[in-house]
């Protein structure tokens, strides 16, 4: 794929729609998002549901789409997932082949309170989380994008939710070099 892309991530309601729009807006580079890229809402009758099928296929829709989506001669930030629970509910990793063939230049994670995450949740899908669950994702996210920047040889910016100054600087020297 292109070298063009810095991917985004943290967990569901972590904010990170929000800070890749201010950002995109900054920096005059395109915002994709995974879910609207592998078209979620065609695969998952509940868009709301965050537990995935089947990991490996919704990866595979989003490579794909993201081959048709992307143009040589522009930045993108691709808001995603390090890590998505899967049909059993369990914290599973999005393999490391599929960051292999985004080829971002960088990494960002996104962390957030996981009490506001859960409260912000169950607002908008009007269902319960489990603090436990988001949590265990949070520090999962957190400590797999910490190998995949070491794999990958890239930087990785960690940031908070309402630190959105301190993000939109790291990516700015990230997507000058």
């Amino acid at each position: 794929m292109l070298n063009n892309v810095v991917f985004i991530g943290g967990i569901h309601g972590v904010g990170k729609s929000t800070i890749c729009q201010h950002v995109c807006r900054e920096l005059n580079i395109e915002y994709l998002s995974a879910s609207e890229v592998l078209k979620w809402e065609d695969i998952n009758e509940d868009v709301k549901n965050k537990k995935v099928e089947d990991v490996p296929l919704t990866q595979n829709r989003l490579i794909t789409g993201l081959k048709n989506a992307l143009q040589e001669d522009k930045n993108y930030l691709l808001d995603g997932h390090y890590c998505l629970l899967n049909k059993n509910n369990e914290v599973e990793k999005i393999s490391l082949d599929t960051f292999n063939q985004i080829k971002p230049i960088a990494l960002v994670l996104i962390l957030g309170d996981v009490k506001e995450i859960k409260k912000r949740l169950e607002t908008r899908d009007n269902k319960p989380y489990e603090y436990e669950l988001l949590e265990r994702l949070q520090n999962s996210e957190l400590a797999y994008a910490k190998v995949l920047s070491q794999v990958l040889n890239i930087p990785l910016h960690i940031g908070k939710n309402d630190d959105y100054s301190n993000i939109l600087v790291s990516l700015r020297e990230m997507i000058k070099n």
